[in-house]
Formats: C-alpha cells, sequence, structure tokens
C-alpha cells in the first residue's frame, strides 16, 4: 500500500474512473438528488393534508416515518459496506429510492404515501452510510474536511431544488407530478456509480494492517477508545433534530403565519437555502481545516461556535413579522448551521480506522436520525395541533445551542483521539 498518490489526481496510468475528482464529483451529485427526493415533501405538504384529508400528526409522521426507517436500515448498510462492493451496494440503493418517490406520487392514500417514504428511506440511508467510507479512500485526513464539505454542499444544493421544484410544481400541476419528475432520474444516477472504480481500503491509512477486518467485539472496543465520537454523535443528534424538523415544516410555517402562497414559501426559502447553505458548507470545510492544521481540536471548536453564532439570528426570523427581518436572519441562521457540516463529519472519519468507518458512520447515523430528526417533524406537528407552530418552531430552532455547548465542551477528547488514531 502508498500513500503518496497525491489527493485529487489517479494512480499513474489509472483510468478516468478511479479519479478522485470523477469519483467527488458523481457521488455528490447523487447526494443533491438524495436530498432533492428526501425533502420534497416539505414543499407539497398543505397540498397533500388538503388533499388526503391529513391532520398535523398524520403530516409530521411522514418524514418522521421516511427518518425511522433510513436510521434503522443504517446499521445494515453499514455492515455491508465494510464487507462487500460499496459502489454496487450504493447503487442499489440509489434505484430502490427513485423508484419508491415515483411511487409517492401514485399514493391515494395515507397509508400508501406513508409506506412510500419509508422505502425512500430504505434507498437513502444505504447510499448515505456507505459514500463517506469511499471519499476516505480517496483523500487523505489532510483534504478529507474539504472533500466532505463539496460532498455535503449538496445537501443545502438539493434540499433547495427539492423546496423549489416542489413548490412550482405543486403551484401549478398538483403535487403528484414533483414526484414523478424527482423519481426519473435516479436510475441513470445508479448506473453512474457503476462505472466508477472502488479503491483501495485504508489507502491513506497510516496502519496497513487494519486492512484485516474488524470483528464486532472488536469495533465496539475501538469506538470506547474514541470518546470524541460520542460527544460529536449527540452534538449532531440535537442539531439533526432541529434541522430536519424545521426542514419539514418552515414552508408549512410561513404558508401559515406569514400568508405566502405554496410557491411562494417554497420558491424563497429554497432560493435562500441554496445560497447560505452552499456557501455555508463549502466555506467551512475551508476554514476547519485550515484551522485544524494548527489546532487539534479545530472541528469541534469551530463548529460549536457557529452553532451558537445562529441563535441571535433565528430569534429574528421566527419572532419578527418584518419580511425586511426575517429573511436575512434565516439566510443567516443556514449559513451558520451549515458551516460545520465538512468538519464534524471529518472529526468523525479521521479518528475512525478504515475497517469501522462505515460501520461507525452507520451507528452514527442511525443514532442521530432515530433520537433527531425522525422525532422532530411528528413532535412538532402534534405541537402544532394543540397550540399552532409558531411556538414549536421556535423552541426546536433554539435547542442547537446545547449541540454547540456540547462541541466546546469535549475538545479535549478530539485532540486526544486524533493523536491516538494517528499512532502519536
Amino acid at each position: 500500500m502508498t500513500n503518496e498518490t497525491p489527493a485529487g489526481t489517479a494512480p499513474r496510468g489509472g483510468p478516468l474512473a478511479a479519479r478522485p475528482a470523477v469519483a467527488l464529483s458523481v457521488l455528490t451529485g447523487i447526494n443533491a438528488l438524495n436530498y432533492l427526493d428526501r425533502f420534497l415533501v416539505a414543499p407539497l405538504l398543505p397540498l397533500i393534508i388538503a388533499e388526503l384529508s391529513l391532520d398535523d400528526r398524520q403530516a409530521g409522521s411522514l418524514q418522521s416515518a421516511f427518518i425511522l426507517v433510513y436510521a434503522l436500515v443504517c446499521p445494515v448498510a453499514g455492515w455491508l459496506g465494510d464487507r462487500s462492493p460499496r459502489l454496487r451496494v450504493a447503487a442499489l440503493g440509489v434505484a430502490l429510492w427513485s423508484l419508491a418517490t415515483v411511487g409517492s406520487g401514485l399514493a391515494s392514500t395515507f397509508v400508501w404515501l406513508l409506506l412510500a417514504r419509508a422505502l425512500v428511506g430504505i434507498g437513502e440511508a444505504t447510499y448515505t452510510v456507505i459514500t463517506p467510507s469511499l471519499l476516505a479512500d480517496h483523500y487523505p485526513p489532510s483534504r478529507r474536511g474539504r472533500a466532505l464539505s463539496v460532498f455535503y454542499a449538496a445537501m443545502p444544493f438539493g434540499i433547495a431544488i427539492g423546496y423549489v421544484l416542489g413548490g412550482q410544481i405543486g403551484a401549478h400541476y398538483g403535487w403528484r407530478p414533483a414526484f414523478f419528475i424527482a423519481g426519473g432520474p435516479g436510475l441513470l444516477c445508479a448506473a453512474a456509480l457503476l462505472l466508477l472504480r472502488e479503491p483501495p481500503r485504508g489507502r491513506f491509512d497510516a496502519r496497513p494492517e487494519a486492512e484485516k477486518r474488524l470483528p464486532w467485539p472488536d469495533f465496539l472496543r475501538v469506538l470506547r477508545q474514541r470518546p470524541s465520537y460520542f460527544f460529536n454523535m449527540a452534538a449532531q443528534t440535537v442539531y439533526t433534530f432541529t434541522m430536519g424538523g424545521l426542514g419539514a415544516w418552515m414552508p408549512t410555517y410561513f404558508v401559515r403565519e406569514r400568508h405566502l402562497s405554496v410557491g411562494q414559501a417554497g420558491t424563497i426559502f429554497g432560493l435562500l437555502l441554496l445560497g447560505a447553505g452552499f456557501l455555508g458548507t463549502l466555506l467551512g470545510g475551508q476554514v476547519g481545516d485550515r484551522l485544524a492544521q494548527r489546532y487539534r481540536s479545530a472541528h469541534f471548536a469551530f463548529s460549536g461556535l457557529t452553532m451558537l453564532a445562529a441563535i441571535p439570528f433565528t430569534l429574528a426570523a421566527v419572532l419578527s413579522p418584518n419580511p425586511a427581518v426575517y429573511w436575512p436572519a434565516m439566510g443567516a441562521t443556514l449559513f451558520c448551521l451549515f458551516l460545520n457540516n465538512g468538519p464534524l463529519n471529518a472529526a468523525m472519519i479521521n479518528v475512525l480506522p478504515t475497517t469501522a468507518r462505515a460501520r461507525g458512520v452507520g451507528l452514527h447515523t442511525t443514532t442521530i436520525h432515530l433520537l433527531g430528526d425522525a422525532c422532530s417533524p411528528f413532535l412538532i406537528g402534534v405541537a402544532s395541533h394543540a397550540m399552532g407552530l409558531r411556538l414549536p418552531v421556535l423552541v426546536t430552532g433554539l435547542l442547537v445551542s446545547l449541540a454547540g455547548l456540547l462541541l466546546l465542551a469535549s475538545r479535549s477528547h478530539l485532540a486526544r483521539d486524533l493523536d491516538s488514531a494517528n499512532g502519536a
């Protein structure tokens, strides 16, 4: 095994399909489609509620059911990712979620739509868990934060396109055609994955002997030796609770509380998320990696501070009745929150050995979603049914301050775990 191949280039004589930049581009593009399909329901929710005669509890359960299944499948996907050809498993997941998205548009009852969204969760879990491990084998630790930031920049981009697409198509043609249009490209994307070449596992690891498979007892022992993994998981659970809940309900909030149309709410919020989220994700990876070269705990410190910085903007975004205040404040909130995607995921990947990465990401993903956004859309719906949307949205937005404080308090654990992972 050699660590001398520069990141972002193919091995000498290697084909285009083996180049890290090509793999990053394809995986990022599919990740955008992943989040587009995941959040397509949000801008269409007022129309779905009206046609299927749903109350807010049922409406919230659509996203919660998706996330619940998604979270439960993640450990299985991680197990497969550590033992099987990762690109094949990911391609199967993309094909499944795309077919289920088309099936969502055919739903004639609440139960049918609920089952279709659950199937989307199975496919997306498979893809989401496996891809960080693939990127870790294309880029060395010094470049992973930036590479993962590019990959996760697809999150705000995909969500934004989902909001705009759903809002505009829903306003002009109804909610069903939006699912047909969104689900169609997935099969082509699945085929594109099969054209890539899988990188050697642990290509940039300092310890080649880690290539052997890690039994489950040893895997759990590895995690116990890395407390930063669990602090990271706890902080991202709170963060995911907030982001998932608000992502599911904000378009409906703007329709009800700000009296916007479905098209206006989805389009304005989507474009705002695209600009602030895309810029925040890319900038967060760059700044986080540069700071981490000087300070071992920088990924935690930077992410914690950006989460706390979002709080005053969240207050203004929810409480102010003036569009000249709440739209810029919403943009600032999204910018601050999306800054931490690359740094926190890089911090997790960098403390895990190669044979534990897919399972580590799987366990992490299961936990943050099972305890995070599997709960929040439904809980916000229950609270809204009793008291309206404003207070539940505000409380959910302020919870992210707990994640920021936790990251700042656990900085020393990250520094020690990174030293241990690098053999210091």
